[in-house]
């Protein structure tokens, strides 16, 4: 009797003993574990973002042209082959058939939407990130998908995928009055994060701009999907650029 009731003693224990494993593992491992992954994807976006105004530092001085000039008018292959290729590392490289270079779909936004189109040349670091560079048709709007873990990971947009966009001031995308681009002071250049829906870099906002929930394709969960952008959460290297790269609550996680 006293070993049945010692067995059934030892049973209840190891249930509840499990049941508080896994509770911690739910409530402290794999928020810590995400975090510590976001952390290292932001480092990675961060650096991308150092060998793009490396190679145009390059190519500034190579071409004796301006630094932070970039002709959004030109063909994405021909973008791509001026300002990238020849002055990054590349382990490999897709033009057209994306299908050696990405897993598809090629990511998703932070509604899940699934996007298997967006990139139109790929890149592939000697790290193994990816970018890959699109152009939106007719309006100017060249940007980069930066992959931050290849083709590990979640895939996510603001989680290990980000954005930069290009622009500038000569070649406006013109999809909204001239005052409105003229009032946003856009610089020349790379800028973090994707675009709203008149082409205007989304680090040209304000922090607290960034948080609103009504921001097409903004760093919420509860934001809609831009006309011309790559899905929601394209805002989240800009949000994470004007807080001076604090993760803090304001985060989708």
């Amino acid at each position: 009797m006293m070993e049945k009731k010692f067995a059934f003693t030892l049973a209840q224990n190891l249930l509840v003993m499990g049941i508080v494993f896994s509770f911690l593992i739910f409530v402290v491992f794999i928020p810590f574990y995400n975090n510590f992954q976001l952390k290292k994807s932001v480092v990675t976006y961060r650096t991308v973002y150092s060998k793009l105004l490396e190679a145009n530092r390059m190519y500034a001085i190579i071409d004796s042209q301006e630094q932070d000039v970039y002709d959004t008018s030109l063909p994405i292959n021909t973008f791509v082959e001026t300002y990238f290729t020849p002055y990054l590392s590349i382990a490999n490289y897709c033009k057209g058939d994306q299908s050696g270079c990405w897993n598809f779909p090629l990511y998703k936004d932070l509604k899940n939407t699934k996007y298997f189109n967006k990139s139109l040349y790929t890149i592939v670091l000697d790290d193994n990130t990816i970018l890959g560079f699109h152009k939106e048709p007719k309006k100017n709007l060249v940007s980069v998908i930066v992959d931050t873990n290849g083709l590990e990971g979640r895939n996510t947009l603001g989680q290990d995928v980000f954005v930069f966009s290009f622009y500038n001031n000569k070649i406006r995308p013109k999809l909204c009055k001239a005052s409105v681009y003229e009032n946003a002071k856009i610089k020349d250049g790379i800028h973090f994060g994707g675009y709203d829906d008149c082409g205007i870099p989304y680090d040209t906002y304000d922090y607290k701009d960034l948080i609103r929930k009504d921001i097409p394709d903004g760093c919420s969960k509860k934001s809609e999907e831009s006309k011309y952008g790559f899905g929601v959460g394209a805002a989240c290297g800009a949000l994470l650029y004007k807080n001076l790269w604090v993760i803090d609550n304001n985060y989708p996680w």
